[in-house]
């Protein structure tokens, strides 16, 4: 069995956040060199200890670790 490193990818998540930005699932995905699963998993993470905003534009959704206009929590 795989063990899948949710704590590590959502630190690695949390830091690509830290540099101010939003970005899409593709760009985190490329950013970040992990599957959607693992990054959907890293983002249930952030979620959880209600540290992840999101937005959806044009059937795409944004993530930052920044509550901006526009954004909802999970939660």
């Amino acid at each position: 069995m795989e063990m899948i490193p949710i704590g590590k990818n959502a630190g690695m998540l949390w830091n690509l956040l830290e540099s101010g930005s939003e970005f899409s699932v593709s760009q985190l995905v490329s950013k970040l060199d992990m599957t959607r699963d693992d990054l959907f998993s890293a983002i249930g993470w952030l979620a959880r200890e209600g540290k992840i905003y999101c937005r959806k534009q044009d059937n795409e959704l944004f993530f930052s670790n920044k509550c901006i206009q526009g954004y909802f929590h999970f939660g």
